[in-house]
This record gives structure tokens, sequence and C-alpha cells, in this order.
């Protein structure tokens, strides 16, 4: 895409300019504003031009008491007599983040596109994304990934749910709701919502129509309204999971989200306020349609419970931060070890379903979470170095080393050992 493409494409900015027929600065700053806008920044800009003795409602809800006075995106960014080249600074500061934002947001639907475009090609159709390892992944390795990412940061839950969000709108999930209830597109947006709900409730239960396998059961506790909640049983996220006082599901809620904003359009939260990290026997999700607000505009916040309703005590020897890490590390032990005894059939981590899941759950995530940001792609690599650490990458080492009898004599030999597995 040439420079000029991008421009083109940007997300057209509206500029208001006040002004006033005894103004003697007004037609000088209205000169260099219509100059602006018809060259460097041809296609970009939208001027309004106000009147203030003809539009005094305007005006006054503004707060506009002397001009000239110029607003960009409901800010104000000059006023009084100002060069050309301040308004260009001004301009170009606030237009070039829409530029950033935009090549960020192609890239994401371009890959999420490609994504889906497998996901259902393996779903739907059975076509194969590895053909010779299978589309379907152990939730012991969604899992590690999962958890080395929350134990980084409390920030972390706040970027997952984000990402989940970005992926309910341009993943597949909004065709798969299409597929498993057709009346999702019901006229009525109250209807589509509750038919939207329906479907969502197939689709993280066990089914052969899309068989994700992203949770063995899910019901709808409550639904009234535009409000909801959504009750999952050994949701992938956490199955297995131990208590270590927090909830861990946010990259879900995060797409239930974005999957109801992309069926609604209008803003969704939805929040977990049970879940296996918490101590509880299944997974809850209170949702809540913002009927009429802009999509993404919705609050969130990580349900943090009660001191009198936490299940884990806290040891005050040591800092809450390394006390939370050192719960995830253990997590993520026992996760390796159930894991292995699920590989070896010896106990099942979801004794009522396939112990697997479809390897799309991980590889859209990954990607959603990537293209967020530099800092999210860095997260990434943060994360994959703890689970190097604490993960079971060292005992299988050590584990093929014994079988083989091998000394282990170099760092190349361990990653030839590594590339077996």
């Amino acid at each position: 895409m040439s420079d000029e493409d991008t421009l083109q494409d940007t997300e057209i900015v509206r500029l208001l300019f006040f002004t006033s027929p005894d103004c003697f600065a007004c037609p000088e700053v209205e000169r260099i504003i219509e100059n602006i806008a018809g060259t460097s920044m041809k296609g970009m800009l939208h001027v309004s031009t106000i009147d203030i003795t003809e539009e005094q409602e305007i005006a006054a809800q503004y707060g506009i008491m002397s001009v000239p006075v110029v607003i960009m995106n409901e800010e104000r960014i000059a006023e009084g007599l100002i060069t050309e080249d301040v308004i260009r600074e001004k301009l170009w500061s606030s237009i070039l983040p829409n530029i950033i934002n935009r090549q960020r947001d192609t890239r994401l639907r371009e890959s999420m596109m490609i994504l889906t475009k497998n996901t259902i090609s393996s779903i739907i159709s059975q076509e194969l994304v590895r053909q010779n390892l299978g589309d379907y992944v152990h939730i012991g390795i969604y899992q590690q990934v999962m958890m080395s990412l929350l134990q980084l940061d409390p920030l972390i839950p706040q970027l997952l749910y984000q990402s989940g969000r970005e992926l309910g709108i341009y993943g597949a999930a909004p065709y798969y709701l299409t597929v498993l209830n057709p009346k999702v597109g019901a006229v009525k947006p109250e209807e589509r919502f509750q038919e939207a709900l329906i479907a969502l409730a197939k689709l993280y239960s066990h089914n052969n129509v899309v068989p994700l396998y992203l949770a063995t059961h899910c019901d709808i506790a409550k639904m009234e309204g535009y409000t909801a909640t959504l009750r999952m049983y050994e949701l992938v996220n956490s199955a297995g999971a131990i208590n270590i006082g927090e909830p861990l599901c946010h990259y879900t809620a995060g797409e239930i989200a974005g999957t109801i904003e992309a069926m609604i359009g209008s803003a969704t939260s939805v929040f977990e306020t049970k879940c296996r990290g918490l101590g509880d026997d299944c997974c809850e999700f209170e949702i809540e349609v913002f009927l009429g607000k802009e999509v993404g505009k919705a609050p969130y916040q990580v349900y943090e419970p009660k001191d009198g309703d936490k299940r884990v005590q806290f040891l005050g020897e040591i800092p809450a931060e390394d006390f939370r890490r050192q719960l995830f590390y253990e997590f993520i032990h026992e996760t390796t070890q159930h894991g292995h005894n699920s590989l070896l059939m010896k106990e099942a981590l979801r004794p009522n379903d396939v112990d697997f899941v479809h390897i799309s759950a991980l590889q859209q995530q990954i990607i959603s979470l990537k293209f967020r940001d530099k800092f999210c792609g860095a997260l990434l690599y943060s994360a994959g170095r703890e689970l190097g650490v604490i993960g079971p990458g060292k005992n299988i080492i050590y584990q093929l080393l014994d079988d083989e009898s091998l000394p282990i004599s170099s760092l190349k030999k361990a990653t030839e050992i590594i590339q077996q597995y």
C-alpha cells in the first residue's frame, strides 16, 4: 500500500472553525486552514465553519467566548491569531496516530481473516491446517501459555480482555453463532441478543457441529433484557486449575464481549464473577449490553473478591506480587503434571470431555495479542522465557537423556532433544 493510499484510507478528521463577521484575525486563520485542508491533508480533513452570531447554541455548547477557535475531535487545539506552522503541527500530531492505528487495525483484520478462513475450513470442511499433527492440541499446552502470560504482571488481564474482544469482533465466532442458531439474525436487538446467547451456550458446550471443545457444558443462568449470565463447566482456560485467588478467563470474557458487540452493534461488558481460579466449581460471566453506546466503550474491570470471600490465605512474609507469581508457578507445575498423566491416559483434566482443544483457540489468542502493540509482542517473548524456566521443557530433556543414556554435552544437544520432542 502506498503512502498516498494510506492517507486516503485514514479516517477523516472533523475540524470545527469558529468565527464571526467582526473578527479581524479570522480571515487569515480561515485561509490557513483551507490551504492545509486542500493541499498536504487533502481528503483527511473535513472543515465545518461556524459563525457564532448565527449558531449561538453550538458556540455555547463548546464554551466559545472569543474567536477564532479551532476544535478537532472535541479538543480545542488553537485559538487567537496563530501561524500556519502551529496549526499544521497540531493537525499532524493528531492525524499521525490515526494513520498508525488504522494500519495496525488493517494488519489485525487481515491476519484474523486468514486464521478465520483456516479455522472454518478445519472445523466445518474438515480440511486439516496441520497435515501431519492434526488440528487439536492438549489443553495443558493452552493453559501453560495463558498462565505464563498472566503471571507476568497484574496488568495482563486487561490486555487479554481487550485482545479477546478484538478476536470476538474480527474472528470466526460470529459466523459460528449463525451456524449454531440461524435465528441470531433477528431484527429486534433484544431478540438478537437472546438468540446470540443461545448460540454462545451451544458454542461453549460439547457439540459436533463446531467441535472446538472450549468447554464441556455452558448454560444461560440468567437472561433479562440486555443482561445475562453464562455459566461454563470445565472451560479450557481453567479446567483442573488450583485456587490462586483470582479469575483466569479474561480472554474468554473479552471474546464474548466482542462477539456480542459484533452481533448487536453496541458496547458490551463482560465480567467473570466465578472461576476455578477463585475456588469455584464453574466459571460465570456477567454480560451487559449498553444499547446505542459505541462499540468498545463499555467498562471492564477484573473481579476482585472481598477479603472475607477469598479462599487463598496470603502469606504475609513475602511481597504480594511474589506470592501471586508463586501461585501461578504452582499452577503451571500442576498443569504440567496433569497434562503428562492425561497424555498417558492415567487421569483426565476434563473428566466429562476430551482434554484437547482446537488449535485455532490458541493461535487466535496469540495473534490478537501480538497485534495490539509492541509491548504486547514483547510480553509474548517474556512469557515464553518464563515458561521455558518453569515449564516442562527441562524435565523432557532429562527424561529423554535418561531413556537414551545420552550425556548433555552442549546446548546444541539439548536443542536437538527439544526438536525431537
